[in-house]
Parts: structure tokens; C-alpha cells; sequence
């Protein structure tokens, strides 16, 4: 089976169902997403997307900062009280819900999904230099993560770690969103990269004024390029 993996989409609807539509062309037969719904761009409609497909999602941080109650000095950039505020009673209750980790037994071995790492699974950063000894997890085949919004593959020993990325609001380069795929026979995973503006600039529309912080994230590009372009 191939899986499909998304995160981080933080209000983007438009680049999430990009990237949803994007992993199902590659033959993806399952989903999931990795955290962070919510956040940056206001509104609860990526939740709404997520429940209404029928992915498998894990909690991201601002999942969870927005169920402890939004802190009101990032308020501004977060966005979180905003969103928290018009959020169907349907769609907070589905969050409610959603594990800080997710186990899968699969064909080449277990895996674990988190959205920042084995060992803090909520607010962990793993970057693509990032040693990932303290990260080690034996007899695990595959770990996914998000977090970082910077997607990369590498190996320890048996295990491999990829980071998936974000779809909605990458900081590599701004205008490629990016998911993952996992062939859980063989056990290979790659980055998918997606050209996002066309996404964005809708949702920006439909959304809002946002950030200037946030809206200055679209526009960067990666010195030497990006992961998976």
C-alpha cells in the first residue's frame, strides 16, 4: 500500500486540497495528516476538509495551544483565538479527538507519525541537518514527522525519517508546498513538491488580511534549491 502524507497546513485549504489531489494522482491509498491544521491563516475549514475526507489526523502544537486557549501576545501572527472563535462545535470536538502519536503495523515494518518528534512528539523541531540519534526509535521502520516545514529523507540505520514538509506554508520555498509517500512493501519514502501560489493566492483572498511575518514566508526561496523540486 502506499500512503500519503500531509502537515502543517496552517489554514491553507486550497494548497491542503492541492497536495490532497496531488498524493492521490501518485497512488496513494491512505492519508494522513501530521498536525497543524490550524494557525496563521484564521479559520477552522482544513479541519473541516480533513474530517469530511476521512484522513487520519495526529495533533500538531497549535492544535494544541489552540484547545488550551490562544495566547493572546501571538495573537497577531497565530491567529488562533480568531479561529477558535468560528469553529463549528463539529469540527472542535473532531480535533478534541486527535492523538499526539499515531503506530502503524505495516508490510515493511512499524512506523510511527509524529508532528514534531519520537520524543516530544508536539514540539520537537527535527530540521534536515538535525542529528537524529536522540531521535532513534529500534525496531521502528519508518518515522514521519512535520513540525519544521522543511521536508527531507535520510536513514538511521534501518529506520527512515522523513520529514514531510508543509503544504500549506513552507519555509524552504515559499511557493512549493510539499507532501510524502511511503510504499509500506518496499519501504521507500520520497517528498512530492507542488507549486502552491495559485493556492495560496486564493486563500488569501478568501481569508484576509494576514501576518506581514507570514505573508514574507511565501516569498522565500532556498538558497541551492529545494528538497524534491
Amino acid at each position: 500500500m502506499i500512503l500519503g502524507l500531509l502537515s502543517d497546513a496552517h489554514g491553507n485549504r486550497e494548497a491542503f486540497d492541492q497536495g490532497l489531489a496531488v498524493l492521490r494522482e501518485a497512488g496513494a491509498e491512505a492519508v494522513y495528516f501530521l498536525g497543524d491544521a490550524v494557525g496563521y491563516l484564521p479559520g477552522d475549514s482544513v479541519v473541516g476538509a480533513i474530517r469530511e475526507a476521512g484522513i487520519e489526523p495526529i495533533r500538531g502544537n497549535h492544535e494544541a495551544m489552540l484547545l488550551a486557549g490562544p495566547d493572546p501576545r501571538r495573537e497577531g501572527i497565530f491567529r488562533l483565538g480568531e479561529t477558535a472563535a468560528g469553529m463549528s462545535a463539529t469540527n472542535r470536538a473532531f480535533v478534541e479527538q486527535w492523538p499526539d502519536r499515531l503506530e502503524l503495523a505495516t508490510e515493511s515494518g512499524p512506523v510511527l507519525m509524529v508532528h514534531g518528534s519520537p520524543r516530544k512528539p508536539l514540539y520537537d523541531y527535527v530540521y534536515p541537518d538535525t542529528d537524529l540519534e536522540p531521535f532513534d526509535v529500534p525496531g521502528t521502520r519508518a518515522v514521519f514527522m512535520g513540525q519544521t516545514h522543511r521536508p527531507f529523507v535520510r536513514a538511521l540505520g534501518d529506520t527512515v525519517f522523513m520529514n514531510v514538509g508543509s503544504c500549506g506554508l513552507p519555509r524552504d520555498c515559499g511557493h512549493l508546498g510539499s507532501a510524502g509517500l511511503y510504499d509500506d512493501v518496499t519501504g521507500a519514502a520520497r517528498v512530492v513538491r507542488f507549486d502552491i501560489r495559485e493556492a495560496t493566492a486564493a486563500a488569501l483572498r478568501r481569508c484576509g488580511p494576514v501576518a506581514p511575518e507570514v505573508l514574507a514566508v511565501f516569498d522565500r526561496r532556498a538558497e541551492g534549491g529545494c528538497v524534491g523540486e
